[in-house]
Order: structure tokens, then C-alpha cells, then sequence
């Protein structure tokens, strides 16, 4: 809905105002610490040097602290929306060749509407955890029920193979809440790209074709 969709906005405004904010901080203590390690080298001050080198490790800690959580995603932990934007793109074009799989659950308002949003939340983490495992690709979750996977090491028809087998395997393990169960599964499309192709279109193909896959399965 629109009123998620602004949460979700705010949210992450608010998370990159934040990261920021700390990321400013941390080049600050980096500068200060670059000026009292040139002072310490100048009186040949080793216990300085040794206090120094132990704050810029911390401070490298904090930064790819900060850099995952630019990156991830905080419910699932996989890469966010972000990461394909600039591990992939350059002015929106691939800087790579491959295959773009758009992944979406099906019937999931339903899942969120009988069962309630914190099991709708252990669904996607359930997801998120398997489509991790797949080899050679990788996952993210691009919007709410929505899922990226990109693989450059396979082709369109591999990539297929190995999301039906997914789905298949999905269909048949069963999830419970209370004394209730239920399943889920997915619906994909997949787009190669190479070299300079832009991602809406490659995007908006994948998603074209998840959509005929979800009416093949007589999903509605």
C-alpha cells in the first residue's frame, strides 16, 4: 500500500541520514588519528604508534559495520536494492554480463492477512535463507514479497532448472503457526543482460515474464 510504501521511504531516509552522520564522524577520527600517527613517527613514539594502529583497526571494524547495514537488508540479511545499483550499474546500465531472475510469493497478502505480519516476516527470512544457498548467484530482497537473484556464472535455462527444483522443494516443506500449517512458493521470470543493457527494461522483462509464470500456475 502507499502508506507502507512512505514508512518504508521515511525508514530508510532516515537510516541513511544516520549512516551518514556516523560515517562523517568515523572519517573525522580517522583524520585525527592519520595527524597523531605523523607526530608519533616524528618523536619516534612507539607506544603512541601501537594505541594508533589499534584505533584505526576498531575504526575499520566500524565501517564495515556500517557498510552492511548500508548494503543488507534488515530482516533478511541479504543484499538490498542499494548493493544492485552500485555493484551492477553504472548510470543505470550493467557494467557486467549475466542473467536477472525477479522472484515474487505467491499469495502472500494471504499469508499476512490469516496469519499475521511477524509469520508474513518469518516467510521472507525463510526465503531469503534459501535463496542464499543457491550456488553461483546472488540473492536480494529487492521490495516487500519481491527477490533478485543475478548469477553471472549461469545461463537462463540453468537458472531455470535450479529455481524450479526451489520451488518444487518449497512447495512440499511444510511451515507452521499454532496448530496451523500452510505452504508457500514462488513465481520467477529470468532476463540475461550484457554489457551496457539498461536495468529498467531487463527488469521490467523479468518482471513481465513472473507475471505469465504466476498465470500459468493459475495464480491470481
Amino acid at each position: 500500500s502507499a502508506s507502507d510504501k512512505e514508512m518504508a521511504l521515511i525508514y530508510a531516509l532516515k537510516k541513511i541520514q544516520t549512516l551518514k552522520h556516523e560515517t562523517e564522524q568515523s572519517a573525522s577520527i580517522l583524520k585525527e588519528n592519520v595527524s597523531n600517527a605523523k607526530i608519533a613517527i616524528a618523536n619516534n613514539d612507539t607506544a603512541s604508534l601501537e594505541i594508533i594502529e589499534e584505533n584505526i583497526i576498531n575504526l575499520e571494524k566500524k565501517i564495515t559495520t556500517l557498510q552492511n547495514e548500508l548494503y543488507l537488508d534488515d530482516l533478511t540479511h541479504l543484499y538490498n536494492r542499494r548493493w544492485v545499483y552500485e555493484r551492477f550499474l553504472k548510470e543505470d546500465l550493467f557494467t557486467s554480463k549475466g542473467v536477472l531472475a525477479f522472484i515474487d510469493i505467491n499469495d502472500f497478502k494471504i499469508v499476512n492477512d490469516t496469519y499475521g505480519h511477524m509469520v508474513g516476516d518469518k516467510v521472507l527470512v525463510v526465503l531469503g535463507k534459501i535463496l542464499k544457498r543457491v550456488e553461483n548467484t546472488l540473492a536480494v530482497r529487492f521490495a516487500g514479497d519481491e527477490f533478485i537473484i543475478i548469477s553471472e556464472k549461469h545461463s537462463v535455462f540453468e537458472l531455470e532448472k535450479i529455481l524450479e527444483t526451489v520451488n518444487q522443494n518449497l512447495r512440499t516443506t511444510q511451515l507452521k503457526h499454532n496448530e496451523q500449517t500452510f505452504y508457500i512458493d514462488f513465481s520467477f521470470g529470468i532476463e540475461p543482460f550484457s554489457i551496457n543493457d539498461a536495468f529498467k527494461p531487463t527488469f521490467e522483462s523479468a518482471d513481465r515474464k513472473m507475471y505469465l509464470y504466476k498465470k500459468s500456475t493459475q495464480y491470481k
